[in-house]
């Protein structure tokens, strides 16, 4: 007897039902709001870690690297062939601003973020659920540090082993454009190099929503289980989607859609994205534990 996957699409459906709760609508207003309001506190403090493309004009005598000055210091990266030059440009007062306002708005957000996951779990369950549950989040020491630490690993740690992937593609985009500064330096090694750093690159991106999906069932254990330790979060987090981690990746892969979206518009597109595919992520992992369960139950054959 094996048990039977619902199709993905049923998961979808049953999570865009049971997200429509008014209980579920208010904690992602709640959230979403605060997180936007974060936004809006960096761009009116201008404490964004700002970049973008000039033209090499500019910076004709200027070669790639890191130039300091009494303000601060700008990181520069040619590419001749294009006639354009990737330029950031960062003040110690920006990069201290952008610091304390990230760093206040984690510590608000990050066990918000748990509480609106726990009130997901509770309407999945039975249906029901209240708003002021997700404070406990933020008033209960317990609780605020286990999340934080969670809220860390997932927000923090997956991005900085992201970009540590990275770099070889950089380095290979550095390589290129050191050597290729018109269309006549193009030669068939140089075209290698820069297919390889954007396959790279992609990798990069590709191992780095892995981590996030290995990670995630983690805050999702956290929610439900508020009683567990720090470490039986960790190790019944990871475990919950052993054996089902290609598919789960595999599974959310299918929503990036709605994650891509969700960058683009400054997150208010959370809203709809945060409990949909925070929702049907728990019912797959719900699925997963009722495999587990028919797995277990069956009787061991009897060998002559």
């Amino acid at each position: 007897m094996t048990y039977q996957f619902p199709h993905r699409r049923e998961l979808k459906f049953q999570a865009k039902h049971r997200m429509s709760h008014t209980v579920s609508m208010r904690v992602t207003l709640i959230v979403v709001c605060l997180l936007m309001a974060s936004i809006g506190i960096r761009f009116l403090l201008d404490a964004n870690l700002t970049y973008g493309l000039v033209n090499l004009n500019q910076y004709k005598d200027t070669s790639t690297g890191v130039y300091f000055n009494d303000n601060g210091f700008s990181l520069l990266f040619r590419m001749d062939l294009t006639q354009t030059v990737l330029a950031v440009p960062l003040t110690y007062h920006q990069i201290t601003l952008f610091l304390i306002v990230s760093v206040v708005s984690f510590f608000f957000l990050a066990p918000l973020r748990v509480g609106a996951m726990e009130v997901y779990w509770s309407i999945l369950r039975n249906g029901q659920s209240t708003v002021p549950g997700i404070f406990q989040w933020l008033t209960k020491i317990g609780r605020l540090g286990k999340s934080l630490v969670v809220e860390f690993v997932l927000q923090v740690g997956v991005r900085l082993a992201g970009l540590v992937c990275l770099l070889p593609s950089l380095y290979l985009y550095y390589l290129f454009y050191s050597n290729v500064t018109t269309l006549k330096d193009m030669t068939y090694q140089m075209s290698l190099i820069q297919s390889l750093a954007g396959l790279l690159a992609v990798a990069a991106g590709v191992f780095a929503f892995w981590l996030h999906s290995l990670f995630l069932p983690v805050r999702y254990c956290l929610a439900s289980h508020p009683e567990y330790s720090l470490g039986e979060t960790f190790r019944r987090g990871l475990l919950s989607t052993k054996g089902y981690r290609g598919a789960f990746f595999r599974f959310r892969l299918s929503m990036l859609p709605w994650y891509f979206l969700s960058q683009v518009t400054y997150n208010a597109l959370d809203l709809y994205a945060m409990p949909y595919t925070s929702m049907a992520s728990m019912l797959y992992i719900q699925e997963v534990a009722k495999a587990r369960q028919v797995v277990q139950s069956q009787p061991l054959e009897e060998t002559p």
